[in-house]
């Protein structure tokens, strides 16, 4: 594991990230929502924060045996990182049917949305020389609409035909809500009387329901069964409905993102800088050139967002380009000075939060959009 001075001496940049604050977010998350079980939701490389680091914390430290990709190739990089016969790992986006044996093999549960994706990867289990069982979560479109059972008939179907095949196991029945963090209550409790609905009579155990995403354990812990929570954002230390409601549990943000500036030099009355000769300086000042760009993440529309040079607010100039951008400075600094561009410096801190309002966006994108040629690296 690269170290951050490492990191900071031979990239200029580096995503920092505590393993004390996601154990922490999920103890609290977990306590508040009186939840047993966590499903904890690491697609997207972990929000950018790492899958296979954030699975081998949960396990090793909580004993989380449950965790939510979205891709099969999301998921069998988890399997190779987490080979352990008690750990599962479940599919949520939309998989391709005809690579259920595949599926089967990688001990991986896909989520099935409907009666003719059962059907075609019925088909090719059996067709498959290995007799290995696929372990499947239905799932219920109760107004998300991106996938799932339509109608209560179309739902027991699907519980029939897995229940009466040797070759599948009913691992969960899950629903997705589409306002659960958001101040539109009539339409979650539409959802959830739906759902209701659906499943009434048909026999699925409790234990097997996992429905509560993030805003339903923070926001909806009395409405709905939350012995299974399915979370991710409130893993890593945010809050999903900001700004609209408050947080009601203390979060850690898990990571924050640093870099170094490269290159010290005056910007004279009148100069402009970057592509466009969007920024002209309206009085002499000092400027700094920091080596991150839209292709490590940092968003073109983050222009003018503000970061921390030594504890104190400067501004980002100019256009974002592919690998660098320019910050003015308070004075002239030595090169190799310290940017935060989310997380804490001295007394002062911009959140990722702030940052997402900056640019009117949500943390998640910013998170997950940090590429891999930033270097992530452990700080506890």
């Amino acid at each position: 594991m690269i170290s951050q001075n490492e990191a900071l001496t031979r990239r200029g940049l580096a995503f920092l990230r505590s393993k004390e604050a996601l154990i922490h977010n999920a103890k609290v998350v977990m306590e508040y929502s009186g939840a047993k079980r966590l499903i904890a939701v690491i697609k997207a490389n972990g929000y950018g924060h790492g899958d296979v680091w954030a699975a081998r914390t949960f396990y090793q430290s909580l004993g989380v045996k449950d965790f939510a990709v979205a891709t099969l190739d999301e998921g069998e990089r988890v399997r190779r990182g987490m080979p352990e016969e008690d750990v599962n790992v479940l599919l949520l986006g939309v998989q391709p049917a005809e690579l259920a044996d595949e599926m089967a093999e990688q001990r991986l549960s896909p989520v099935a949305g409907s009666f003719d994706w059962l059907l075609t990867a019925q088909k090719a289990l059996h067709e498959s020389k290995e007799e290995s069982i696929l372990k499947v979560h239905l799932a219920v479109d109760t107004g998300m609409g991106r996938l799932g059972a339509k109608t209560k008939a179309e739902l027991a179907s699907m519980v029939d035909l897995v229940r009466s095949d040797a070759q599948f196991e009913l691992a969960g029945v899950m629903t997705h809500f589409a306002t659960a963090d958001e101040d539109n209550q009539g339409y979650y409790d539409q959802q959830l009387a739906d759902f209701m609905t659906k499943v009434d009579g048909l026999d699925i155990p409790k234990n097997l329901w996992h429905l509560a995403n993030s805003g339903s354990a923070l926001f909806h812990r009395d409405e709905l069964p939350t012995e299974t929570i399915r979370v991710g954002s409130v893993l890593y230390g945010y809050n999903p409905a900001m700004p609209a409601r408050k947080c009601p549990v203390e979060l850690q943000p898990v990571a924050s993102l640093v870099g170094r500036v490269w290159s010290v030099h005056p910007l004279l009355r009148g100069e402009s800088l970057s592509y466009g000769a969007t920024y002209t300086a309206q009085e002499d000042q000092w400027v700094g050139t920091v080596p991150i760009g839209y292709a490590d993440g940092l968003k073109r529309y983050l222009v003018g967002a503000t970061v921390l040079v030594n504890g104190q607010k400067q501004r980002i100039l100019g256009r974002i380009t592919m690998d660098q951008i320019v910050i003015s400075l308070p004075g002239k600094l030595p090169v190799n000075t310290k940017v935060t561009f989310f997380g804490k410096d001295g007394d002062e801190e911009i959140t990722i939060e702030e940052l997402a309002n900056f640019g009117k966006t949500i943390p998640h994108e910013l998170l997950t959009g940090i590429s891999d040629r930033v270097p992530r690296v452990d700080i506890d």
